[in-house]
């Protein structure tokens, strides 16, 4: 065992010559990475606790007569450390071989070809040839189902564990599960059920060999086929970093991209496996207009001076009031951001939302807490069940948060007065609070009460659609401007925008992404059959573009760049994984040159860094915010 240094004294270490600082408790693995000597690992993961099963990391430490694994040895003071020493290179030439003894010739159908550590292994450290038959080779059970998700090669495994591990330490619920003994040790569900859990998509993630792979993915691309781009997952708002990998302008995978803060290099499945709609066909390709009675393609600059006619038009017999618009929570802070300014500076009405109903009393205050602190509070109260079935991730951040930081986790149902809190929450001097976005009044409510009790408090509101909360802080709202200053006017929410469309006083709507949900709505046909004008920037066919007056062929979220605000106030990059079949000009652009025919020039260039530096000139709080930190709107009590 290493000594107990003092806290906050660094320990000197040598490794391979070479000397680094690391704070006491260090694991052998963590000094050699950050003297940049590479130790090849299988079992041993940085989110999950070491084990030491797979032996691959072995390393030669003076004074010490046996060689002893990186990944579950303590550092200490003046250590030397040996990764490459002849005996140290046999072990591991070994133990491939011994790996690879049974393993199938799979590489050239299998997945996981191009981006496996057993593969790699065998490349730089592993024997040249092998020394047994291959009609010698025990064979087991390939391409098991353990769901429509996960398919499971059993001659695959190497018994590295982190399956087993990830069940047991992520997500509590121990679905995996080693069975038989010795030689005849395999990896399969408890009692052969199918997996349950919904963060399941994590495993081939995990595996670092090609025993767990997706369903979804099987045969479809190899590594060296793929452009990986860095995005956001557009599920929900909880902003969990993703790679996007696209192959011939299909996307084939999202795959997680860790951010310690966010996701902590989990996605859910509602979240990973939701690409293909991103990849439908039914694509608005032209701009259009409606021209003697039918609807005809036009050019993009025809389009836009009939998009103004018509709002003019409007604007010019019944008043600013009669045009309305309505975004999705799917659009970027640049795009929400010029969508408030054409309707409020340019065709001057207060009629705008991005959803539906009605969301009252909007304010900061309800984004106090971020994610990761939950990990820092003595308690987590959350309110009810909507919170973590908004978003999923959720809820392995108060696992690690109850099991590994040992903070208590109350789930209380909606409704519950502060006063029953405070003996469960006795000798706790920080709490967070954890609402739905339609709770977040309670959950303020409650949270002044825990503090008038003495607790400092603060609460994380979980908001639903992709950038809600990047709509909510630029003012894509019908009572608040752009940091939520409220308006002088206040207008109409979603819903009665399009009431009174049907009803006939609403003559105009600027439709901007509108939700394919919207269109099972019957308020949304009815009012788009009454309107007099109709503009229409989406980029899937359906009733909006159908009804469109004017139609502007739109752009998903993996073929922008921009910007988008979690649910805790993270201003994260979107950027372009895909390029449209045909080089129409995106979003941004429209509203630019749109607000431009109306007779109000934008002033800078309709491009997502242009508008963010106008963002920032007027909602403060998201100045130096684009490289992934939250907007500072004071700090938590």
């Amino acid at each position: 065992m290493a000594a107990v240094e003092a806290p906050g004294e660094l320990l000197r270490v040598t490794i391979d010559d070479r000397q680094v600082e690391v704070a006491p408790g260090s694991l052998v693995w963590d000094a050699c990475e950050k003297a940049g000597v590479y130790v090849p690992v299988y079992c041993a993961h940085k989110k999950l606790e070491p084990v030491a099963v797979c032996r691959m990391c072995l390393v030669e430490i003076e004074g010490m007569p046996k060689l002893q694994p990186a990944c579950a040895t303590r550092v200490s003071q003046g250590m030397q450390i040996r990764t490459a020493t002849d005996q140290v290179r046999d072990f591991r030439r070994g133990n491939l071989e011994f790996l690879l003894l049974n393993h199938p010739l799979d590489c050239p159908v299998c997945d996981r070809g191009g981006e496996c550590d057993l593969q790699d292994f065998t490349q730089r450290y592993g024997p040249g040839r092998t020394r047994s038959a291959i009609t010698d080779k025990v064979h087991f059970d390939k391409a098991v189902r353990l769901s429509d998700r996960i398919l499971l090669d059993q001659e695959r495994c190497i018994l590295c564990w982190r399956c087993v591990r990830y069940y047991e330490e992520v997500t509590g619920e121990r679905e995996i599960v080693l069975q038989e003994r010795g030689v005849h040790t395999l990896v399969d569900t408890f009692e052969h059920r199918e997996l349950q859990s919904e963060f399941q998509g994590n495993l081939p993630e995990i595996c670092p060999v090609g025993a767990l792979t997706h369903a979804q993915y099987r045969f479809r691309a190899r590594p060296w086929d793929l452009r990986r781009t860095a995005s956001v997952c557009p599920k929900c708002s909880y902003g969990c970093n993703i790679f996007i990998d696209a192959r011939e302008e299909q996307i084939a995978r999202f795959a997680s991209n860790d951010n310690p803060d966010v996701d902590d290099s989990w996605l859910c499945d509602r979240g990973r496996y939701s690409f293909p709609e991103l990849n439908r066909t039914e694509r608005v390709l032209n701009p259009e207009a409606r021209l003697g009675g039918g609807r005809q393609p036009v050019a993009h600059s025809e389009a836009l001076a009939r998009a103004a006619g018509a709002l003019l038009r409007v604007r010019g017999d019944h008043g600013a009031g009669a045009v309305g618009f309505l975004c999705s929570p799917q659009v970027t802070n640049e795009e929400g951001f010029l969508l408030q300014w054409l309707a409020r500076q340019v065709v001057g009405s207060p009629h705008l939302d991005h959803r539906l109903e009605p969301l009252p009393e909007l304010s900061p205050e309800q984004f106090r807490l971020g994610i990761a602190e939950l990990e820092e509070r003595d308690a987590v109260v959350v309110l009810g069940d909507a919170p973590e079935r908004s978003a999923p991730v959720l809820t392995l951040r108060l696992f690690k948060t109850e099991t590994k930081r040992r903070r208590r986790v109350l789930r209380v149902p909606l409704g519950t007065p502060a006063a029953s809190l405070l003996e469960p929450l006795q000798g706790c001097r920080s709490v967070g609070v954890v609402a739905h976005q339609e709770q977040r009044s309670e959950a303020v409510a409650l949270s002044r009460s825990l503090a008038g009790a003495g607790l400092s408090s603060s609460v994380l509101t979980l908001v639903e659609g992709m950038n809600a909360r990047g709509c909510q802080d630029l003012g894509v709202s019908p009572a608040v401007l752009p940091g939520y200053q409220p308006a002088a006017e206040p207008g109409m929410h979603g819903r009665a925008i399009l009431e009174a469309a049907a009803a006939g006083s609403i003559k105009a709507l600027v439709l901007l992404s509108p939700d394919p949900e919207w269109e099972r709505d019957p308020a949304f046909e009815a009012a788009l059959s009454e309107v007099e004008a109709l503009i229409v920037v989406t980029p899937w066919l359906g009733l909006a573009s159908r009804q469109a007056t004017v139609l502007f062929p739109g752009r998903t979220v993996a073929e922008k760049a921009g910007t988008v605000t979690s649910t805790e106030g993270r201003v994260q990059r979107v950027r372009t994984a895909l390029q449209p079949r045909f080089p129409f000009p995106p979003d941004l652009r429209v509203l630019g040159e749109l607000g431009g025919a109306l007779g109000t020039p934008l002033g800078v260039q309709p491009l997502a860094g242009p508008v963010f530096s106008l963002i920032a000139e007027a909602v403060p709080p998201y100045r130096g915010t684009q490289g992934g930190l939250r907007a500072d709107w004071g700090a938590p009590a």
